[in-house]
């Protein structure tokens, strides 16, 4: 690519037909981000097969005399929820790495453990084993969601931010269908050593993509950055996107003076104190109570004990076919997202998902009232349909809507950081509810637990009605306006005659 002059340097360079209007990049950049963006997918693809994989062991053994090994209801909700508890160590991790070490390096030290998890899962023979493995999976699954999404929020244009966002969230979906379905053909071992493939080929495909640009701007690699910013725009040469370059140095600038703005301590912890900035803890709280309705309105507790609730609900000879159904209706219903959210926009298909989930989860409460007053009886029908319209439905608003505002809503300095903490904050809520989602059947039953989601998912509707803003197609500094506006903001955080950074 060439030697490229330092920042101070930058505006010396012009092309012959240079001007002050906005560069529109052609089919080539939609290309080179797209293949930076299918790289990082692989880590996401892989998050979606442990997820998943949960479900089908606890399918294969719960309570099934042929079984190798059998597990009983407390240690099928260990087993269905030690994953997210482990997940938040290696969050908090990353943020550390994110912000020393790169994107990339969070790559290696998310895979590395899942490989080993997998190799473990394969080898297991007892309950201990299985819990050693997915402890094992739970610290690499925290390097995987915060690096990705901060990743994919840098290197793309605000053009592509929000569909690579979706194409991110697609991946963790297929590797949810893929371990679905290789259970229905295979034994549940040769699913988790045909897993294993996954992030090995990641750590093979990652030394092709380049670095964050904003990173490698934070370390002084100005050069290096220009090389990182050529590769995403389409292989172009660097006078091309001298503009998006001077940009970038601005928005950086503006991030370096926010954070010695905040008073920080030394250390690995010194960043938390980003969480006394507005322009973290405004959205943080946002994206926090948006998770929780997330959980409650996609039935995200009930996911590893699937089979279960099934063969309650009149399902009873399907199991892995509905399984698999279910994971293509995730799949579908990501790919609608990604088709229709340049269009209606990310708080649309999030009102509009959130109040279909509530409408089909105050119905199947309304279908296990009729069972148990003996109204109907019991049908694989009903219960299929419902599933599969929250699937759906979910995939293409509550469920995945949240990841792609994680890769946005955050100024730079604080991205790596609070995108890391955010996912921690998901995976110990996704813990808690899930630890205790048998507790509250047993005590409520099905009847009441699912009236009760479909209230609060009601208050969920009305709560984000209020309060979540449009993101699609905004750049970085129009978002950040939303949560802090410029009459709040202080001399450190506004600079006069200021551009957004595209």
């Amino acid at each position: 690519m060439g030697k490229f002059p330092l920042a101070h340097a930058v505006t010396d360079i012009r092309c012959e037909n240079d001007s002050e209007a906005k560069v529109t990049y052609g089919r080539k950049a939609t290309i080179a981000q797209l293949l930076a963006t299918m790289v990082q997918s692989l880590l996401l693809v892989n998050v979606g097969m442990e997820l998943a994989m949960a479900t089908v062991v606890i399918g294969s053994l719960y309570k099934n005399p042929n079984a190798e090994f059998l597990i009983t209801d407390s240690e099928s909700s260990w087993y269905g929820s030690i994953l997210y508890l482990c997940q938040p160590i290696g969050s908090c991790l990353s943020g550390y790495a994110q912000k020393h070490f790169g994107k990339k390096s969070c790559v290696v030290l998310a895979c590395v453990p899942s490989i080993f998890g997998w190799i473990l899962l394969f080898y297991a023979n007892s309950v201990t084993m299985l819990y050693w493995s997915t402890i094992t999976m739970g610290m690499g699954l925290g390097f995987n969601d915060g690096p990705a999404y901060s990743y994919i929020g840098e290197i793309c244009e605000p053009r592509l931010r929000g569909i690579m966002a979706c194409v991110v969230n697609m991946a963790c979906l297929i590797g949810v269908l893929s371990s679905y379905g290789l259970s229905y053909v295979f034994h549940w071992k040769t699913v988790a050593a045909m897993n294993a493939l996954c992030p090995v080929m990641c750590l093979t495909f990652v030394a092709f993509i380049p670095e964050s640009p904003i990173w490698l701007l934070s370390k002084g690699r100005n050069e290096k950055a220009m090389d990182a910013i050529c590769w995403l725009r389409g292989w172009v040469d660097p006078c091309v996107v001298a503009t998006e370059y001077q940009e970038l140095m601005f928005y950086y600038k503006t991030s370096v003076d926010q954070s010695k703005a905040i008073k920080a301590s030394k250390g690995l912890f010194s960043s938390f104190s980003w969480i006394k900035s507005a322009s973290v803890y405004r959205p943080l709280r946002l994206v926090t109570v948006y998770y929780v309705f997330t959980l409650i309105s996609c039935l995200t507790p009930c996911r590893p004990y699937i089979v279960k609730l099934m063969y309650e609900s009149g399902v009873k000879d399907t199991h892995s076919i509905s399984l698999v159904l279910f994971g293509f209706m995730q799949l579908a219903g990501s790919v609608g997202l990604t088709l229709t959210v340049r269009k209606l926009g990310k708080r649309m298909l999030t009102l509009s998902t959130l109040c279909i989930n509530t409408l089909a989860i105050f119905m199947f409460a309304v279908y296990f009232l009729c069972i148990n007053s003996k109204l109907i009886e019991t049908g694989a029908y009903v219960p299929m349909v419902l599933y599969s319209i929250i699937m759906f439905s979910g995939a293409m608003g509550m469920l995945t809507v949240p990841w792609t505002l994680v890769s946005e809503i955050y100024p730079n300095e604080a991205k790596g950081f609070a995108s890391s903490l955010t996912t921690a904050i998901f995976y110990i809520l996704t813990f808690s509810a899930t630890k205790v989602y048998l507790s509250v059947e047993n005590t409520l039953g099905l009847t009441n637990t699912f009236f009760m989601m479909a209230a609060s998912s009601f208050v969920g509707f009305v709560y984000l009605y209020r309060n979540m803003p449009e993101t699609e197609n905004k750049t970085f500094m129009e978002i950040e306006e939303f949560f802090v506006p410029k009459k709040e903001q202080t001399s450190a955080e506004l600079i006069p005659g200021s551009r957004a950074v595209c």
